[in-house]
């Protein structure tokens, strides 16, 4: 699971020094946002305190997390999707050991199959505890609990959708509300990430690449601050925009299909569905997001899910054509590396399309019976 060999152990880009500055910031007594910039969540201080930039630690934290990742998919969506998990390390390469990304996705895999087999009482409100830390790591576990609790509202469960909001409210506030009183969050990491331009490698920035006119932010190119290279200049603002508009469009559709299909296919669908419209719409789009995505894309095999959870696949391959051995190709804007980056979009908005028409096709009120809240 750590893959340190073979040809999918090439992690010559990482965040792993990164990961390793934060570390010692963090245990010489300096407070994130407060004394220094930190662009995640309070809770993604937990694995870069236990990890930082050790590349052994960072390995043997996030084989812990993909087996708990496994475990989750396995209570969701049997064993065809426990055993679809053990691609992940091929399909995905070095990012499953060389970013903490599968932290968060632990603790929103296990929210998710807590809310969908319910083993006892109380495990919808503990689902929404484990998607509020999860969120409160990297932000997009956000919109799973969304889907969540409308797909509650929507089997007439309102009272426990209630009970659940409150749960992951009172999470989010718990472990922000420390920070904010040390002084810097969330406006530290909420202007970071509204100033840092169009991403590289995000559909937004394959739509500048077709339209012309903008140019690479970011080093080796041009310095900013933002430790990841962009573009801007051009139509970028409104390429932007219009992707930010998509993104709120597609979540909302989202939104509305999961409140309409009360199955348990369609809240894994409509899980999958939405973090493929995060990806795809918003203005960053790194690789690891790809982790973020497989786990998700294996439940809904699971449930019966074909075309989408393979287009996801493929995304994932693709992206190792650039990343992280060929990744300055793109950044130096060599025309095989941005069309390569431009197909692995496409293949999302392709799987996007394919699961959204997965759930619209999910049994509607009329054949599911809703239980009682």
């Amino acid at each position: 699971m750590s893959v340190d060999h073979g040809p999918f152990s090439g992690a010559q880009v990482s965040d792993l020094y990164l990961y390793g500055q934060y570390q010692h910031l963090l245990r010489d007594g300096l407070v994130p946002f407060r004394d220094f910039d930190f662009e995640y969540p309070p809770g993604a201080l937990l694995p870069l305190w236990i990890a930082g930039g050790h590349a052994i630690g960072m390995s043997l934290l996030m084989l812990a997390c993909a087996l708990a990742t496994q475990g989750a998919a396995w209570a969701i969506g049997g064993a065809r999707a426990g055993w679809a998990m053990v691609a992940l390390p091929p399909v995905a390469g070095a990012l499953v050991r060389t970013h903490f990304d599968l932290f968060p996705v632990a603790l929103a895999l296990g929210g998710l199959a807590l809310v969908v087999t319910r083993p006892r009482r109380g495990a919808v409100e503990a689902g929404l505890v484990l998607l509020a830390l999860g969120t409160m790591t990297k932000l997009w576990p956000a919109a799973i609990a969304a889907v969540a609790v409308a797909w509650l509202v929507g089997r007439g469960e309102t009272r426990l959708a209630l009970r659940a909001t409150a749960a992951f409210v009172v999470v989010v506030l718990v472990t922000g509300i420390p920070f904010a009183a040390l002084g810097g969050f969330p406006s530290t990491m909420v202007r970071f990430h509204l100033d840092r331009p169009v991403q590289i490698e995000s559909t937004a920035a394959t739509v500048l690449e077709v339209v012309g006119g903008s140019s690479v932010t970011g080093d080796p190119i041009r310095h900013d601050a933002f430790k990841s290279n962009g573009l801007d200049g051009g139509a970028a603002d409104l390429v932007q925009a219009l992707s930010s508009l998509a993104l709120v469009v597609a979540g909302l559709a989202v939104l509305w299909l999961a409140r309409r299909r009360p199955t348990a296919d369609a809240l894994v669908f409509a899980a999958l569905a939405i973090t493929l419209a995060f990806v795809a719409f918003s203005k960053v789009l790194s690789p690891q997001y790809m982790v973020w995505l497989l786990p998700l894309a294996a439940v809904a095999f699971g449930r019966g899910a074909r075309l989408g959870p393979a287009l996801v696949a493929l995304a994932s391959l693709t992206t190792q054509l650039w990343f992280p051995a060929r990744y300055f190709d793109v950044v130096y804007q060599h025309a095989w590396a941005v069309t390569a980056v431009g197909v692995r979009n496409v293949l999302l908005l392709a799987a996007l399309a394919a699961t959204a028409r997965a759930l619209a096709r999910s049994p509607g009120p009329a054949v599911a019976t809703p239980r009682s809240g």
